[in-house]
């Protein structure tokens, strides 16, 4: 038998190995993208639905969680929730089309939608409220641990294996856990004071039916000719309808999925809007950045993981920091410092060219990395601190979503500025690859002249220089995509600080002294 006080951590080991299992797969994946994309044959927008599908259903089940809970308890609920991720994590490995790994994803997240938050109430019930502060602690080092190792382990694994084993990785650890959680955990049950906890599922299905035709839309805007395409027509309209209905919906009855009526709070609502950027901007980076690693700069997927590893470090080193500085340095300067830092990292991103190399990866991201851990903490805190305690689930309910939100849409909204910037700048280009350009006529005879030096055939010589001059345009035309992709980057960031410019840091600081 074991005693009381070593069973709760192994309680604790074994549910936070949920949590690192479900981070580690979210950032494994963003270093994999390219490869999957070349093995798929798909698009950038289309390659991002393997993110955004996960990111959707994970939602879903996070509202699902509390409820279920309180019906089945929360070892019950804790063990489904491995099951899903641990089948899906299989499903992915074997699927041998994009649809087949969407929907594996799909059920993938269902299972992280049910463990990240389930994680938290099995801490918080286990230990005593003195060691609540510590276990919390141990919560938010097994979510960092997923961008700290993940980008790094995902480009090994896809470098000396295979992309498969991205996903297989996550079966042990989920055997593990689900053994540990079966042995130690009792089945604690809700509170009383839950037991007639309700689910909107209205405000549920509005959600994801809102949610869905958005993301729809965004992937397939960019090919299919936005507007002049019916489907994108009638995604449009099913998209703001839903979104109008769920608006309607939630302030017509008295516990609805989102309450949407704590956004008359002006700060809660300056701080909400500025958590949907911070999301949408950071995690939309860190989507783009591997690929344009490894299909512009033509890194390997070590070489593009090892390089994002420095940014979760520093970010893990600064949230502390920002912890302490929050009772002692007015909120506005924080989140005012995290924005310039932000700032600084996407002009420093805007002056990548083709010929950029490992090294010149890495500070950028450490300044965004630093930035972010100034905005985020500050930002959630803020935005809770200007809630009345009555109001207070309400808003952590709706602040959380509004992260996953952005988060969700800015994969696919960069994805989309990527398609969009690039025929942009072939059709710009098109226009002076011709002849006519004195310029480009005599640097290419230049090209031919030096191939023949290697070739006997004029032909062949000329299939060279021709392979040569469109392969550098292509360069050219990427270049100049992933400049302007990191331009909104800078650009989101000067929105966030307008933004930041009704957050009230007086009610704040009096709030905490």
């Amino acid at each position: 038998m074991v005693d009381a006080s070593k069973r709760k951590w192994l309680i604790a080991l074994s549910v936070s190995m949920g949590g690192v299992m479900s981070s580690l797969d979210t950032f494994i994946l963003y270093v994999a993208t390219p490869n999957l994309r070349g093995i798929f044959s798909a698009t950038i927008a289309e390659i991002s639905w393997i993110s955004t599908s996960y990111a959707i259903a994970c939602m879903m089940c996070m509202f699902l969680s509390a409820w279920s809970v309180e019906r089945f308890g929360s070892k019950n609920v804790y063990k489904a929730g491995l099951l899903l991720f641990v089948g899906g994590s299989v499903c992915c490995a074997l699927s041998h089309s994009l649809e087949q790994l969407i929907m594996a994803r799909v059920i993938q997240g269902l299972g992280a939608g049910l463990l990240l938050p389930v994680e938290g109430m099995i801490l918080r019930r286990t230990f005593p409220p003195a060691q609540h502060g510590l276990i919390m602690g141990l919560y938010g080092t097994s979510i960092m641990l997923g961008p700290a190792l993940g980008p790094m382990l995902g480009g090994i694994m896809i470098d000396q294996f295979s992309w498969e084993f991205i996903f297989i990785i996550n079966i042990p650890i989920g055997i593990i856990s689900f053994i540990m959680v079966q042995e130690f955990m009792s089945n604690q049950e809700g509170n009383t004071a839950q037991k007639n906890l309700s689910l909107d599922v209205m405000g549920l299905l509005l959600l994801v039916v809102a949610v869905v035709s958005l993301i729809w839309l965004l992937e397939r805007g960019d090919r299919t000719l936005w507007l002049e395409d019916d489907f994108n027509m009638t995604l449009m309209l099913v998209a703001a309808g839903s979104w109008a209905m769920l608006f309607a919906h939630s302030l017509s009855i008295s516990r609805p999925l989102l309450d949407f009526s704590v956004l008359t709070h002006r700060t809660f609502a300056a701080a909400n809007l500025l958590n949907f950027f911070a999301a949408f901007i950071i995690t939309g980076t860190l989507f783009v950045l591997p690929i344009y690693m490894q299909e512009l700069l033509l890194f390997s997927p070590t070489q593009a993981g090892t390089s994002m590893a420095p940014r979760a470090l520093v970010m893990m080193l600064a949230f502390p920091l920002v912890g302490w500085l929050f009772n002692r340095v007015p909120t506005k300067l924080l989140i005012s410092f995290g924005l310039a830092m932000g700032i600084l990292s996407g002009i420093m991103m805007a002056d990548f060219t083709f010929e950029s190399g490992w090294h010149d990866m890495i500070f950028p991201q450490i300044v965004q990395g630093v930035g972010a851990a100034f905005i985020l903490g500050p930002v959630t805190t803020a935005a809770l601190l200007s809630i009345p305690k009555e109001r207070m689930p309400a808003a952590a309910a709706l602040e959380s979503t509004t992260r996953l939100l952005g988060s969700t849409i800015g994969i696919a909204v960069f994805a989309s500025l990527i398609t969009q910037f690039e025929m942009l700048h072939w059709e710009n280009l098109r226009h002076h690859v011709t002849w006519f350009n004195t310029v480009l006529f005599k640097r290419f005879a230049d090209v031919i002249e030096f191939y023949l030096t290697q070739t006997a055939s004029v032909e062949h010589a000329k299939e060279m220089g021709y392979r040569a001059l469109r392969d550098r345009v292509n360069q050219q035309v990427l270049s100049l995509t992933y400049m302007n992709v990191f331009q909104m980057v800078v650009a989101g960031f000067v929105a966030m600080a307008i933004i930041s410019l009704f957050i009230s840091s007086k009610k704040l600081n009096n709030q905490v002294k």
